[in-house]
């Protein structure tokens, strides 16, 4: 199978089982806490599955995942898989349609960084569509019912904004700045950052912005191949390409996505200060 063939593979079926217990109460159970996160049931549930199909293809690999970490795969890995089995989880444990299943891939070495992933399929699944994106022959595809935009449609710009109050001085002083250079801007927030930068890919949004620092490389993989082969900026608050980052040191990021150059710039400039 080519390797767009077996993410495909998996996150169709990784769908499926979250579709399978979307009402399940007992796979909502939480079975693991961090300070910024909790594991669930179903999380493991979905990792457990693509862990058996990729053992079943017989695709010698390394998987990074949110809840078993790295997975080796066979003795002589040949793919890097980053997944992340629900991204959303909050959403799906309401029962909200805003959540997803984000797989990317690239040839294995052991120093692999994000730029080097090739394809990266995001499995938006309770409108059961499937972003499919291929470095490799720079394309992209939308299997299901989406629209692509190919400009901002509204009147005014809308942002997805992620920040926390850690800094509270620090914070309200950024958001003074950022309100006094885009005084008109509407602010968005759904709880699934792999779909949320989809959509800005889709030019739904003007630009996604997240800066806690705490987004991981499972998060951020598949939404990066897309971007790269859409075009778009895809940065650290530094203005570097994402692409930089070692995989297997499982960076955490900050990061802004948007198609506009002038309007990145802008945003980068209320970082800095």
């Amino acid at each position: 199978m080519d390797l767009l063939d077996i993410v495909l593979d998996i996150a169709q079926g990784a769908g499926e089982v979250l579709r399978k217990h979307r009402l399940d109460m007992s796979m909502l159970k939480i079975v693991g806490e961090t300070r910024d996160d909790v594991t669930r049931k179903i999380d493991v549930e979905v990792e457990n599955y693509v862990i058996s199909r990729l053992r079943e293809l017989n695709v010698q690999s390394i998987l990074i995942c949110e809840e078993h970490g790295i997975v080796k795969i066979g003795d002589n890995p040949k793919y890097v898989f980053v997944l992340d089995p629900l991204d959303g989880s909050a959403n799906y444990v309401s029962n909200l349609p805003f959540y997803s299943v984000s797989i990317a891939a690239g040839k294995y070495s052991p120093d692999i960084k994000l730029g080097d992933l090739e394809v990266g399929v995001i499995n938006y699944v309770p409108h059961n569509v499937m972003y499919i994106a291929d470095r490799r022959n720079n394309k992209f595809e939308i299997r299901g019912e989406d629209i692509k935009f190919e400009e901002f449609p509204h009147e005014k710009p809308t942002f997805v904004l992620y920040l926390e109050p850690r800094d509270i001085p620090k914070m309200l002083k950024f958001l003074e700045k950022f309100w006094n250079m885009f005084p008109d801007l509407k602010v968005r927030i759904f709880g699934s950052a792999s779909i949320e930068i989809s959509q800005t890919l889709l030019r739904k949004f003007s630009a996604f912005i997240d800066i806690r620092g705490k987004l991981r490389v499972v998060d951020i993989a598949a939404a990066y191949v897309m971007a790269k082969v859409l075009g778009a900026h895809i940065v650290d608050p530094e203005g570097r390409d994402l692409g930089i980052y070692e995989i297997m040191k499982l960076p955490r990021f900050s990061l802004v996505v948007t198609y506009d150059r002038e309007l990145l710039d802008k945003i980068l400039q209320v970082l800095k200060e």
